[in-house]
């Protein structure tokens, strides 16, 4: 997958931000260079046949944040409506996302270079047609994610695939 130099200038700039963050957090930035070619990245299903993602930072299971991963959605993806614990911020870097959010601005349709910052309120990604979605993720809090229907109200559990 092709990365244009604007997406790759966004994903930079976030970096220095994260690190900043750390600063002003009090907690040291990180000593060692970290490096994870895009060949050696770890992907895991989200759900069976759903979307795919790659850790940089915590795990599915961290019970703490920040989170950071990369997330594939293939054409046409629809996420349906739900909910995350904390805010997160996302840098698409191929593909055209769509986040909608009730109450919220209109969706603007979101192609390589684009940053958002999505609120911990009820919304939906979608992956726009024709080409399959890439998108960096930063979580400052632990990973989560809560279906609901679009009045925020939780779905009940799905019976896992066998």
């Amino acid at each position: 997958m092709k990365l244009n130099a604007k997406a790759v200038s966004v994903v930079a700039g976030l970096a220095v931000v994260v690190a900043a963050s750390y600063a002003w957090a009090g907690k040291a930035a990180p000593r060692q260079l970290v490096q994870r070619p895009v060949g050696e990245q770890k992907w895991e299903e989200f759900f069976p046949g759903g979307p795919v993602e790659s850790f940089i930072t915590g795990t599915k299971e961290s019970k703490t944040g920040p989170t950071e991963f990369f997330i594939k959605f293939k054409a046409g993806f629809d996420s349906g409506w739900h909910v995350h614990d904390s805010d997160y911020t996302g840098i698409v870097l191929a593909g055209t996302i769509i986040e909608t959010s009730p109450g919220s601005e209109a969706s603007k349709p979101m192609g390589p270079g684009s940053y958002y910052m999505q609120p911990s309120v009820v919304h939906r990604t979608q992956c726009g047609p024709g080409a399959d979605c890439y998108v960096y993720i930063y979580e400052p809090g632990h990973f989560s994610f809560t279906p609901t229907d679009e009045s925020g109200k939780p779905l009940p559990p799905q019976p896992k695939a066998k």
